[in-house]
């Protein structure tokens, strides 16, 4: 079946503008887009089994997948697990996406540029707006502050990027949604995602500086840009009052694992508790929603690591799947700067590849790929990257013909 048929590009097209509104405005839109999804994502699957085209990080994303089916049945509570299975399924939704990104023209890096220029600066407006009314941190449309954090350090790398290929009236706006988005993630005062985006900058400069040539006047703004959000960042650490931020009195705080120490000490005694009793939870984990069906009385309902929830969730065999598909995103995100070094959208890469190291660094200090909005960042990320390298091979095959 034909990719071009209005019965399969409409559809798609529909489903994948609902995707991106939830992962800025709703959950409750996030999860629906994937119920819809469902279907597809069957088709395109097969479609691509049979074919012989799922490519690496599909099949791994499929295994990660069922490998969650199978922990449903490994729960003392498989009724608390299977709750879970619509925000398990999110990631799945890279299968009909890739496709989309890989055949439609519509589908093009300016497209998600002005999307993520919009959608985010409205966002961010509303956590500031909630701050100035009396919030203790700024969240947007998500009850959670961390929610609102991993969406900037997500949506701020590729919204600057887009600033190179906007004119006129587009530039000077994703320029104020760049600088309201960054306002909005330091009142999330959230420290992952500050690394994040701290980690990313850094080193994709190095990378810039070293390995890359892109014009001197794009290579001025980058750096002055990176320097100024470096010495803003370091003026506000140094000066915050907050005891988690300021390096100068940080350890006077009492806890400065913000409750992380309690999870991190209830998964060593149910790690212990396990090689005990036997090793078919240390394999295949206890399910999803672990935390809340092993301590149903705690704050905290995750276990605040994308490996230690995997770990616990899906055993060994889900934490090798996050470790193998985090590799083959970075892989894959070399081979995509090698190939855009000559790109008119490089500059794009650059701020994919800021985003993809923010999304690594936060998924230490919370759950990402498992995670239930993260893990739409990551398919659009990864989407993002197939955009690119679409356009990068048409331009390869334009200058071979010239």
């Amino acid at each position: 079946m034909k990719y071009n048929l209005p019965y399969i590009k409409n559809p798609l097209r529909v489903i994948s503008l609902l995707f991106l509104v939830g992962i800025f405005f709703s959950n409750a839109v996030l999860q629906i887009a994937t119920g819809l999804f469902l279907p597809l994502i069957i088709y395109f699957s097969l479609k691509k089994l049979f074919e012989n085209k799922l490519i690496t990080i599909e099949k791994l994303i499929l295994a990660l997948f069922f490998s969650g089916i199978v922990s449903i049945f490994i729960s003392p509570i498989p009724s608390i697990a299977f709750k879970n299975i619509i925000r398990h399924s999110i990631l799945l939704t890279i299968i009909p996406l890739t496709y989309i990104a890989e055949k439609d023209e519509l589908v093009t890096v300016e497209l998600f540029g002005k999307i993520f220029t919009v959608s985010a600066l409205v966002t961010a407006a509303l956590g500031i707006f909630r701050f100035l009314n009396g919030a203790e941190r700024a969240f947007g449309f998500f009850a959670g502050y961390y929610t609102l954090a991993s969406l900037l350090a997500f949506s701020i790398p590729i919204t600057f990027a887009h600033i190179f290929y906007s004119n006129n009236f587009w530039k000077y706006f994703t320029y104020i949604s760049v600088v309201v988005q960054a306002i909005a993630l330091w009142l999330t005062f959230t420290r992952s995602a500050l690394l994040g985006i701290i980690f990313g900058s850094l080193a994709v400069l190095c990378y810039l500086l070293f390995q890359w040539k892109i014009s001197r006047k794009s290579k001025k703004k980058i750096l002055l840009a990176s320097m100024l959000i470096l010495f803003v960042i370091t003026i506000l650490l140094f000066t915050s009052s907050d005891a988690r931020f300021n390096p100068l009195v940080i350890f006077s705080n009492p806890d400065i694992s913000s409750g992380r120490t309690e999870i991190y000490f209830d998964a060593y005694k149910t790690f212990t508790s396990d090689l005990k009793i036997g090793w078919e939870n240390i394999f295949f984990g206890h399910g999803l929603n672990s935390r809340v069906i092993l301590f149903p009385n705690s704050l905290y309902t995750s276990w605040e690591s994308e490996y230690i929830e995997s770990f616990m969730t899906q055993g060994l065999i889900g934490l090798l799947l996050v470790i193998l598909i985090y590799y083959q995103f970075f892989k894959n995100l070399s081979n995509l700067l090698s190939k855009s070094s000559n790109s008119d959208y490089r500059i794009f890469s650059l701020g994919i590849t800021i985003s993809g190291i923010s999304f690594w660094i936060i998924s230490f200090f919370s759950s990402q790929l498992v995670g239930q909005n993260s893990s739409a960042y990551f398919v659009v990320l990864y989407s993002l990257m197939l955009v690119i390298d679409k356009v990068s091979k048409k331009d390869e095959v334009h200058s071979q013909i010239n």
